[in-house]
């Protein structure tokens, strides 16, 4: 007798959207589909194995232990089948993707990882827009674009990476603050590239402390950052911050190796989920250049590996 024939491909795309996502109504955004269709492809999907594969909550939906063990399993095959696919595409098709993307990204997240893609796809051209102006979509331009922020209509959107937002400073700094309103003790670092900075802090400070020092007294933190040294670059402040002349307001992403290297530590412990996420946006025939499809899968699996 054959083998029972597996699911199709979609239900199994959708599985594991709802595990990455965390709950059905994310996973339908993700995939463009109702999510009464996510439902009855999780219901397909459950019937096959013969178990339930999520526990529904007002939160979302966890995976149950059975759940959790099968994701991998299955994210990793899709990957490699999505991968085979748009190399075989790409070896007779368009062979050069053009992606935006913001200088402090590109410096301090991607620039690491960009010699694994070129190694694997040496015949794909890889063209770099870096700069903070929103990514031209029309042919001709961009194909894909990692934004800190939400898609225009009409344009997919995929989570790249949710940050957190901290303080950071160099060890030394860090070794020194007093134990009482601490964050007077230091410059508050800013640079020109993204001209919310400011704002940032603002917020940052607003939400942990109010707005109140630790003494009860007022603190201005925007005349504090306004009154310091404006840097030309995310890198140049970051620089600026491992030798000792300030704090950085920075998102988890763009500093974990500077952490693990310990060139920069959380000098506070106060720490707060970052208002927007790095996204990665297209439109929706952008997948059809089988280079930009390589390039986009190639970005979420590192996205969602650690380190």
């Amino acid at each position: 007798m054959g083998k029972r024939p597996l699911p199709p491909l979609p239900v199994l795309q959708t599985f594991c959207a709802i595990v990455e996502t965390g709950g059905f109504g994310r996973a339908a955004e993700r995939i463009g589909q109702t999510q009464t269709a996510v439902s009855h492809q999780l219901a397909q999907l459950e019937g096959w194995i013969g178990g339930r594969l999520f526990d529904r909550g007002r939160n979302g939906a966890r995976p149950t232990p059975l759940g959790a063990r099968l994701h991998p399993a299955i994210a990793g095959t899709i990957s490699e089948l999505e991968t085979a696919l748009y190399q075989a595409r790409a070896s007779i098709s368009v062979r050069s993707v053009a992606v935006s993307v913001s200088p402090e990204f590109s410096s301090q997240w991607l620039a690491s990882r960009l010699p694994d893609f070129c190694q694997r796809h040496p015949e794909i051209e890889l063209k770099m827009a870096v700069g903070y102006q929103r990514p031209d979509f029309r042919p001709g331009g961009i194909d894909l674009a990692i934004w800190l922020g939400h898609a225009d209509a009409g344009l997919v959107e995929e989570v790249l990476l949710a940050d957190e937002e901290f303080v950071v400073s160099s060890t030394a700094l860090s070794e020194r603050l007093p134990p009482r309103n601490a964050i007077r003790a230091a410059p508050l670092l800013r640079y020109a590239g993204m001209s919310h900075t400011i704002l940032d802090w603002q917020r940052w400070h607003g939400q942990i402390t109010g707005g109140i020092g630790e003494a009860g007294a007022h603190f201005d933190i925007i005349r504090a950052v306004e009154n310091s040294e404006l840097f030309q670059s995310f890198a140049d402040m970051l620089e600026a911050c491992r030798e000792g002349r300030g704090f950085a307001l920075v998102r988890s992403s763009l500093v974990a190796r500077d952490i693990a290297e310990g060139k920069l530590v959380r000098c506070f412990v106060e720490v707060q989920p970052a208002p927007v996420s790095y996204n990665l946006l297209y439109p929706p025939n952008a997948l059809e250049n089988p280079s930009a499809a390589l390039f986009r899968n190639w970005l979420l699996s590192q996205a969602r590996s650690p380190g």
